[in-house]
């Protein structure tokens, strides 16, 4: 949609912006006379009175991007997952923004968070923070957050206020979890491994193109280029001698403390899906798939 501003002045003065030139009458004979005076087009060029070139103005038709944070109120039965889907922030922009989160990524009914517009962090201002000091501490250039928040004096920000930090990333959170869901099979299919085993199971919750026993994942895995090592991950693959043939099992989440929670199957039966928390030095560890 085009707007087209036309400015009408000089009326007083149109003797003297007339153009020199003797073929320039005004009268109804004279169609370039009369478009100078009064308006038209010439070619491809718009007039406007007195010969003013009309530019004609594009006006933006997508929705303005909010720069502010959003208050919100838990609802029952939410939790920071479906939060964070509903504003398309992730949990982590979520628990970076609000200092109760910090050691928990659970949210109950009536709490108020602050919700940062787009991907990022909502930071509440301390004494002696400055634009550059903020961006600092979440990864990004000053630029970014003077720009989002329309900063007009960057080294002296209001204690107490706050600013939002595009795609501002804060420092590591626990627990840090795979998923939200309660512990189920997964999406992936497989026929290299026995039904009811820990090794199906896993085999299910993410691709596994290596074969042999439990024990074996780690070498395989290895010998195929896979990251291991001994410090639990979401979402890797913990292998352990629990049993003859070894044992592997999912990891759910790790906490602060260095323990962690695994998925697995055939612990406490065959065929029989569990989860449990483990602290460090309490299994014979292998390593972890990464």
């Amino acid at each position: 949609m085009l707007l087209v501003a036309i400015t009408l002045s000089g009326y007083s003065t149109i003797d003297r912006l007339l153009p020199s030139s003797g073929n320039l009458r005004l009268g109804a004979v004279n169609a370039e006379g009369l478009t100078f005076a009064q308006g038209g087009s010439v070619g491809d060029v718009n007039l406007g009175r007195i010969g003013e070139i009309i530019k004609p103005v594009e006006v933006p038709t997508d929705v303005a991007v909010n720069h502010s944070p959003v208050t919100y109120i838990v609802g029952d039965n939410e939790d920071l997952k479906s939060i964070a889907a509903r504003y398309s922030v992730t949990m982590d922009d979520l628990r970076w923004s609000n200092s109760a989160l910090t050691g928990t990524d659970r949210v109950t009914q009536g709490q108020t968070l602050d919700v940062p517009p787009i991907p990022g962090v909502v930071v509440t201002v301390k004494a002696g923070d400055t634009a550059a000091s903020i961006a600092n501490a979440y990864h990004v250039d000053v630029s970014a957050v003077v720009d989002f928040n329309y900063l007009r004096d960057p080294d002296h920000l209001v204690a107490g206020s706050t600013v939002v930090v595009p795609r501002g990333v804060g420092p590591v959170l626990f627990p840090r979890r795979a998923s939200s869901d309660p512990p189920k099979l997964g999406p992936y299919a497989n026929s290299k491994f026995y039904y009811g085993y820990c090794t199906w199971y896993v085999a299910s919750r993410r691709p596994v193109p290596w074969t042999g026993d439990a024990w074996q994942w780690y070498g395989g895995a290895k010998a195929l280029g896979f990251q291991v090592g001994n410090v639990p991950q979401p979402g890797a693959i913990m292998v352990t001698w629990e049993s003859w043939v070894g044992h592997v099992a999912y990891v759910e989440a790790v906490y602060a403390d260095g323990s962690w929670t695994v998925s697995e199957m055939n612990y406490k039966g065959w065929g029989v899906i569990d989860q449990r928390t483990i602290k460090p030095g309490e299994l014979p560890l292998i390593g972890f798939i990464y």
